[in-house]
């Protein structure tokens, strides 16, 4: 016994009331000794003491029945204790019926003769004698290899006992420290969960502050884009309400020539009319390619605006009158003064060739009042609405005072064909 917690608490189980009973009831002899005594160790050298507190049941032979290490409760030290002597009494049974039973052994013969007569020769008794012996040293031989025999298994035992004591303490060991490790794991998950808990607190705070200022910038942005778009939508308006309020007329001639100039959106197509047949020197009617349409009489007397001819637009000039009967869709004279305007520019081309420019060497015609336009004017107005790509090009009028007069613009069919809309070449 020790001075540990389990020797005091195996006390207690050794000295219980019904533990003592079943020991004096037994015929046990209890030694108890102290795990630092000379005894004990005497006592190690023939029973190792590997555990403190440790109970040995020794049995008559000398030879241990049970061991039992550390700490018991007391009913299972009473039902190892029951168990032991239920052993220990079996064992002496089986000893006394070993023991040799008395009974009526033949006495010596009283009458000499028969002694002399049953009397073996001297040489069979030597020999009796002899094989007695052997027969004992056998016997002793075999009774002292069974002993060995015991003693080897009764040592295995104690061996195999140790053993279990031994993996009994590891494998306690080793559940106290998975016990514990399981417990510092658990603490650090604990710990663990407990800062990723923080974290996502931290994280959905600082994704609701950022979500709120982001929505008060996308908010501003939009705002700020509103306010630009509705500036651009306004001074939008205002530069197509400036740019309808002139109409850049682009007439193409019977003899291939073209004729450009700007009138107020407000004037009527009687005007450009007017403009176009003192050019030629002969009443012409007007048409547009795209949307085909023919300009009839009553047409006249719209404005430009409300003939979609603002701010630019393409009219194919034709001799003849003007019809009374407005027509759209298919123009029969339309179409043969288009199928007939190649032709025609081909042989004014070969008669200016040959012949010369009949009307270089005739005086201007003079432009209607309401065709006419300041120079300012008409500068500003062809700077404004060409686009950037467009070449420079000559004047399209000269005016001396109020008068004005139409330039020829020959030479510049190609040119302005390349930033017009509705030119004719998108036929």
């Amino acid at each position: 016994m020790g001075q540990n917690d389990l020797t005091n608490e195996m006390d207690k189980v050794w000295n219980d009331p019904e533990v003592v009973n079943l020991c004096n009831n037994g015929g046990c002899v209890a030694i108890k000794m102290a795990a630092n005594s000379n005894d004990c160790a005497h006592f190690s050298q023939i029973y190792p003491v590997v555990v403190v507190p440790s109970t040995y049941f020794i049995g008559v032979n000398g030879a241990p029945i049970e061991v039992t290490a550390g700490h018991k409760d007391t009913p299972d030290f009473i039902q190892v204790l029951k168990n032991v002597l239920k052993l220990h009494n079996d064992q002496l049974g089986t000893a006394q019926s070993n023991l040799p039973t008395g009974g009526a052994q033949p006495g010596p013969s009283t009458d000499p003769k028969a002694n002399t007569e049953d009397k073996p020769p001297l040489e069979e008794r030597v020999q009796k004698v002899k094989e007695k012996l052997e027969q004992k040293k056998a016997e002793k031989e075999r009774l002292e290899k069974e002993k060995e025999k015991q003693e080897e298994a009764e040592r295995r035992k104690l061996g195999r006992d140790l053993q279990k004591l031994k993996e009994f303490q590891k494998e306690r060991e080793m559940k106290e420290t998975v016990d514990q490790l399981k417990k510092e794991k658990a603490e650090e998950k604990r710990q663990r969960d407990k800062i990723k808990e923080q974290i996502a607190r931290d994280r959905e705070e600082r994704a609701a502050r950022f979500k709120k200022e982001t929505e008060k910038q996308q908010q501003a942005q939009e705002e700020k884009k509103q306010a630009q778009l509705a500036a651009r939508q306004k001074q939008s308006s205002e530069e197509e309400a400036k740019k309808m309020e002139t109409a850049r007329i682009q007439v193409r001639l019977p003899d291939g020539t073209s004729l450009l100039n700007s009138f107020p959106s407000s004037d009527t197509l009687q005007c450009v009319h007017s403009v176009v047949s003192q050019h030629v020197g002969s009443d012409v009617t007007l048409s547009t390619v795209y949307p085909k349409r023919t300009f009839t009489t009553d047409d006249l007397s719209q404005t430009l605006l409300s003939l979609n001819l603002a701010p630019s637009a393409v009219l194919i000039a034709v001799p003849g009158k003007p019809s009374v009967i407005s027509k759209q869709g298919n123009n029969g004279g339309g179409i043969l003064a288009l199928f007939f305007a190649p032709f025609l520019f081909l042989w004014n081309m070969i008669r200016v060739f040959l012949f010369g420019d009949k009307r270089s060497s005739q005086p201007k015609r003079e432009d209607t009042p309401d065709a006419t336009e300041t120079p300012d004017e008409s500068q500003s107005t062809r700077r404004r609405d060409r686009p950037q790509t467009a070449y420079q090009r000559r004047p399209i009028s000269r005016g001396d005072g109020n008068v004005r007069r139409l330039a020829d613009m020959r030479d510049d069919d190609d040119e302005n064909a390349t930033w017009n809309g509705n030119s004719t070449q998108q036929m």
